[in-house]
């Protein structure tokens, strides 16, 4: 047997037994190269022939990781049962929503940042100088602003997207109230009620009932906990059905925290191309990089004006500022004509404080001190569920964002342990409303942004997976 066949073997036997999860990353070539005492060719080999069987795959300038493929009979099943779907109304949604926002639960069910920060402290005092100023030359505390919003924070925007290698022009942004109207205002834009966007299977609930209330249909594509969607079903299902949209979250996804890579991206516009179809890019996560650099956005590839890309300040700084945005690309005059419409403008003195806010170097020095303290708690709490949870699964080991997506056991429905969990004060977000079909009722999704006290939320975890194992019991 060659080197780099016993180097397959024994990596292979290590992904087999969980000693490498998905989403690990594997030691560099180099790295490996030295603790085996083999060639880098050898290595190189290895890896080669490892994601040529589909059990790693590599992500633009940070090497190879474990990823949990399809297996081929069944991808085969999915793509011949693609067809479109009405999203269900589910109450669940709103209750977890509430929760979430209860003070006396322990959030982590919540899609809320921590508002521990100074840099938000920062912010209200701007808005407040913007309202003394207001006050004092006599400016109507309810000014506000008609779309496409204030010039000035349009501007800081589009210097802010350029972080993401996206070169958008001010005139083409539209500030909403958060990015969930920029969403519902893109998807209103460009399908009509009753034409077919294609989603993210696990996507956000938000998001798959906004879809529902504007009486769209939908085709789930599954999604990869590493590599994201699977653009081979993309393309069957762009093949075999008049879809109008693609509805994408791409970078730290929710709720699985995925990032495209850029070979991905690159194809998701070339299969689109053909059909001339409009991509809805919610970027409401991708500021939130553990690395260095942000990952490129979706719309950074576009040439085309296809891309809407839709983000917010509300996972980077507070959800309650509800300041969004849409770099709109060539539907931005009807896009900025629907805002109108629908809620006539925004707030004015906010969106100048965001844009005193966002000059400088303010917001960049806050996101490196959030991103550095969300990667602590994310160690802690994978830490935590390894050693507290063992019948819990992870998905995948985010670089950004603020959530993590496990598995619990094929005997334990989410919604079930939601219910339980709430009579224990806490507040968690099950995998049943991640999805239309059922598929992911036995996963759950974990926000660790407020996890600010380890031995509060060790005995958190502990009181979890007593739950689990009551109910794993009770089946």
């Amino acid at each position: 047997m060659h080197l780099y066949q016993q180097l397959i073997e024994q990596i292979q036997v290590q992904i087999q037994s969980g000693v490498l999860r998905p989403g690990q990353s594997l030691p560099s070539i180099r790295d490996l190269s030295s603790q085996r005492a083999v060639s880098r060719n050898t290595v190189i080999q290895a890896y080669e022939r490892l994601t040529e069987m589909g059990l790693v795959a590599s992500r633009d300038r940070a090497g190879f990781f474990v990823i949990s493929p399809i297996p081929s009979e069944e991808k085969s099943s999915l793509i011949n049962n693609l067809m479109p779907s009405t999203p269900r109304h589910d109450q669940l949604a709103l209750s977890v929503v509430r929760s979430a926002a209860s003070r006396m639960l322990a959030p982590l069910g919540s899609a809320h940042p921590s508002g521990e920060f100074p840099a938000l402290q920062s912010f209200r005092r701007i808005y407040n100088r913007q309202q003394r100023i207001a006050r004092k030359e006599e400016v109507k505390l309810t000014q506000y602003e008609v779309p496409p919003g204030h010039a000035g924070l349009r501007q800081q925007l589009a210097r802010h997207m350029a972080r993401s290698s996206a070169v958008v022009d001010p005139e083409e942004i539209v500030i909403t109230n958060g990015c969930q109207e920029a969403l519902s205002l893109a998807l209103q834009t460009v399908v009509k009620p009753g034409e077919i966007v294609v989603v993210e299977a696990p996507s956000f609930y938000g998001t798959l009932q906004c879809l529902e209330v504007l009486g769209m249909q939908i085709i789930e594509i599954p999604a990869d906990p590493i590599l994201g969607m699977d653009m081979d079903m993309l393309e069957q299902a762009l093949a075999h059905w008049p879809i109008k949209a693609v509805l994408i979250n791409p970078t730290f996804n929710n709720p699985q925290g995925q990032v495209m890579p850029e070979e991905s991206a690159r194809r998701l516009l070339a299969l689109t191309r053909p059909y001339d179809i409009p991509i809805i890019e919610d970027d409401v996560f991708g500021d939130l990089s553990y690395e260095k650099n942000r990952p490129r956005s979706v719309r950074s590839w576009d040439h085309e004006g296809r891309v809407l890309l839709c983000s917010s300040l509300s996972k980077s700084l507070d959800s309650d500022l509800r300041l969004g945005w849409v770099a709109a690309g060539r539907y931005s005059e009807q896009l900025c004509y629907r805002k109108y419409v629908t809620t006539m403008a925004g707030r004015g003195q906010i969106q100048a404080a965001a844009a005193d806010f966002l000059s400088g170097s303010r917001f960049s020095r806050h996101l490196k001190r959030i991103t550095h303290c969300y990667k602590e708690r994310r160690d802690f709490t994978l830490d935590s569920i390894s050693r507290h949870i063992p019948s819990m699964s992870l998905v995948n080991i985010p670089r950004g964002g603020f959530h993590c997506w496990v598995a619990l056991p094929d005997n334990v429905n989410s919604s079930h342990l939601y219910t339980e969990l709430m009579k224990q004060g806490i507040s968690t977000a099950p995998g049943s409303l991640f999805g239309t079909q059922g598929q992911f009722d036995h996963f759950l999704r974990i926000n660790y942004s407020c996890i600010n006290d380890k031995d509060k939320y060790t005995s958190i975890f502990k009181k979890i997976n007593s739950i689990i194992n009551v109910l794993s019991y009770d089946k």
